[in-house]
């Protein structure tokens, strides 16, 4: 690195008075997608939230995702700057004893005894609980004319999660830790946007919801130790153990688990939602999905020695990831003094990369605003390109929980019912990819023939429909 790229401004829109970079943070989070989409069309690929400065930066593409990626041990993950927990309450011990908030040696033991918990042989006994509880989902929709996709979705997702990472059967008891966690989760959300830890803040009530969790979860590992058999999540991580013996902490596994429920069902819940939606809005592209079904499944449930002749299906799934992330964003932090793209990077610097805007970079992909399935059977784009579920050390532990959980719960869907839209409705999203008013459906017949149908709603600013 010369001196004149080392002493370069990094470009940038200006800071506001007062506030600097967090004023432009505001507007990325008031704005996510058209002004993520203006930083980087104006600026390029490194950008600063407060120009010259390097508290807060965007870093944009494969390029910028390789450097990031590649060297965990400068790019760190760290808490929010804005949200700080004491780490001897029960919110600090939920949302620090992570996969998420791990860095070096303790990210990779935690993760090698994780891991056998998600190999590919152990996420396959979890099919037959995805297959029944959609079942069960199916059969309460008999009779409906009208749903909410957005929350059947949510709740089926939830059921799945807590029957497998937890090994609970009865519906009551689902039910209830679903609505345990999901407070818990609300809660969490909120004081991350009210960071403030005074009486009547939302801290407080994810402080006492955690405080629930923390005990309902510690009950659960006990119980947990004298079932020997159990083949849940949780229970394999109880028994889990590396070379020297070590085995996960109660507070360990509380915090994984916590995680695992919340990224296990609620960007699962958003990628079945958009994807039933695209591939509605698309009745060609639908199509090709349903003739396939019906060749290879016949109207049955898949098996998973099936799921890999779904070829159809899995291009569908992979350009709803493509165009609508799991998560847009995410952030590391400089651990010391360095360079990236070309200018210097000091310590503590927070660096944001962004799913969203290298999935839609022309030069990755052809047309990029368009649902193309299609060009999903002559590409292989590298980790850096296509990141659904991140890269490197850091990817999602449970992508191919995910994944296995996505195309089994989809090719039923389809097979039942088609997802009719109500016309205007007003389908938009935010920066955490959810359907923020809702997924309104109708459940139609089979036999029902789907149009495109015009919808309201920011949705049209990150898709291109051309009707069919």
């Amino acid at each position: 690195m010369t001196n004149s790229t080392a002493n370069a401004v990094i470009p940038g829109p200006r800071g506001w008075p007062l506030l600097g970079w967090r004023g432009n943070t505001l507007r990325f989070f008031r704005q996510p997608f058209s002004y993520s989409q203006h930083l980087y069309h104006t600026y390029g690929e490194i950008v600063s939230l407060a120009r010259g400065s390097t508290a807060s930066l965007f870093a944009f593409g494969p390029e910028m995702n390789n450097q990031i990626f590649t060297n965990p041990a400068l790019y760190e993950v760290r808490p929010n700057k804005l949200f700080r927990v004491p780490p001897n309450t029960p919110l600090g011990k939920i949302t620090r004893n992570n996969l998420l908030m791990m860095n070096g040696e303790k990210h990779k033991q935690q993760r090698r005894l994780m891991q056998p918990a998600f190999h590919r042989q152990q996420i396959q006994k979890y099919a037959e609980d995805m297959v029944s509880l959609t079942e069960s989902m199916l059969h309460r929709w008999q009779g409906k004319a009208h749903i909410d996709l957005r929350d059947e979705m949510k709740q089926l997702t939830q059921h799945i999660a807590v029957k497998t990472l937890f090994g609970l059967h009865e519906v009551g008891e689902l039910n209830r830790i679903s609505e345990l966690l999901e407070r818990m989760q609300n809660s969490l959300f909120l004081s991350a946007i009210i960071p403030f830890n005074l009486p009547g803040m939302p801290i407080k009530g994810a402080n006492r919801a955690a405080g629930e969790i923390d005990a309902y979860l510690q009950a659960l590992i006990t119980r947990k130790r004298g079932e020997l058999e159990a083949m849940d999540v949780l229970a394999s991580l109880v028994r889990t153990h590396d070379e020297d013996g070590y085995q996960l902490s109660d507070d360990e596994l509380i915090g994984h688990a916590f995680t695992l429920f919340v990224a296990g069902h609620e960007t699962t819940a958003n990628a079945l939602t958009w994807s039933v939606f695209l591939l509605s809005q698309h009745p060609t592209k639908l199509a090709a999905v349903l003739d396939e079904l019906d060749s290879v499944l016949g109207g049955a449930a898949p098996t998973l020695e099936q799921l890999p002749r779904l070829k159809q299906l899995d291009y569908a799934i992979k350009e709803s990831l493509r165009l609508m992330p799991p998560a847009i964003v995410g952030t590391r932090v400089a651990a010391e003094a360095c360079e990236l793209g070309g200018y210097a990077i000091a310590p503590g610097s927070s660096i944001m990369f962004s799913s969203f805007i290298t999935h839609r970079i022309s030069e990755l992909y052809e047309d990029p605003h368009t649902f193309k399935p299609e060009r999903w059977s002559s590409m292989t784009p590298t980790p850096y390109e296509y990141l659904p579920f991140s890269a490197g050390p850091h990817m999602c532990i449970g992508a191919g929980f995910a994944s296995q959980e996505i195309k089994l719960v989809l090719a039923m869907l389809l097979q039942r019912y088609r997802f009719g839209i109500d016309p205007n409705s007003n389908i938009s999203t935010d920066v955490t990819m959810r359907p923020v008013r809702g997924m309104p459906m109708q459940l139609l017949p089979v036999d029902h023939k789907l149009n495109y149908v015009q919808v309201k709603g920011n949705i049209n600013q990150l898709i291109k429909f051309n009707g069919g």
